[in-house]
């Protein structure tokens, strides 16, 4: 169920350069959204700016509070990076769909890419509630170190983690595909039993896509997108896919038809 609902700010944190950790309590939407669901956040009490800004949800604690991790690109994420503890925000939420659940003896990989790292942080969380944190693996990648920004997270986790950056200020040197092909080989994981759940960068996506179509491997990638209404109507965020029945290409909106898509159905590029 969907709520438009009053939200209260209880903390701000800056994690770097232009990046914030918002935690809201709203009991509706912490009991009702699920790893993958996004919000919509109307950012003033007034119209200005115009439209909600979509936020992946970051975290839940499933009873009263919610959190979103976001970066200042505009007006909108200005605004809301200078929230304090008390004010008040309408949101609408939960909104989307959500991962696939992970049967047993399935082996899930988490591939964050940069702030990617929001809804698939949060399954790893839902994972480890199911006591299912033996069977997740979690790379985490960004172009250095100081953009692996949700790292002191990352670091608690109960799953296998592993970290890439693309000039080798933490981790792996190189790009996060690279990262999951050596691990992979390394772990001699049974890619028959590999699931794939990703979010990032276009470019990162793109290339988590070809490495699991040349692979064979199940993947599933939610993607950034701007997200008007959130509702559908706008037709704001179509995305190209492939219709795998027609062998035709169409047109899907993200909002509602994902966030979350499964590979090979988003057509990049």
């Amino acid at each position: 169920m969907t709520f438009q609902a009053p939200s209260r700010v209880i903390a701000n944190q800056k994690l770097g350069e232009d990046c914030f950790k918002l935690r809201l309590f709203c009991p509706q939407v912490a009991r009702a959204c699920r790893a993958g669901h996004f919000i919509h956040i109307q950012v003033n009490s007034f119209p200005y700016p115009l439209l909600r800004r979509p936020m992946s949800i970051y975290k839940s604690d499933g009873k009263k509070t919610i959190e979103v991790v976001f970066r200042v690109i505009g007006v909108g994420t200005g605004l809301l990076s200078q929230k304090t503890e008390g004010e008040e925000l309408e949101i609408l939420g939960p909104l989307g769909n959500q991962f696939t659940p992970l049967a047993a003896g399935e082996i899930a990989v988490m591939a964050a890419g940069g702030l990617g790292i929001v809804p698939v942080y949060y399954y790893a969380l839902e994972l480890e509630k199911q006591k299912l944190e033996k069977q997740v693996y979690f790379v985490y990648g960004a172009k250095n170190k100081s953009e692996l920004y949700c790292r002191e997270d990352t670091e608690k986790l109960k799953s296998k983690v592993r970290y890439s950056t693309d000039d080798g200020s933490h981790g792996f040197k190189g790009y996060l595909t690279q990262l999951l092909d050596q691990l992979i080989a390394k772990e001699k994981l049974d890619k028959n039993k590999i699931r794939i759940f990703g979010c990032g960068p276009d470019p990162m996506l793109e290339s988590l896509s070809k490495y699991s179509k040349q692979n064979n491997l199940f993947c599933e990638l939610s993607l950034e997108v701007g997200m008007p209404c959130g509702m559908g109507t706008c037709m704001g965020c179509v995305v190209k896919c492939a219709d795998g029945q027609a062998g035709e290409v169409t047109f899907k909106r993200v909002c509602v038809d994902g966030p979350i898509f499964r590979v090979p159905e988003v057509i990049f590029g």
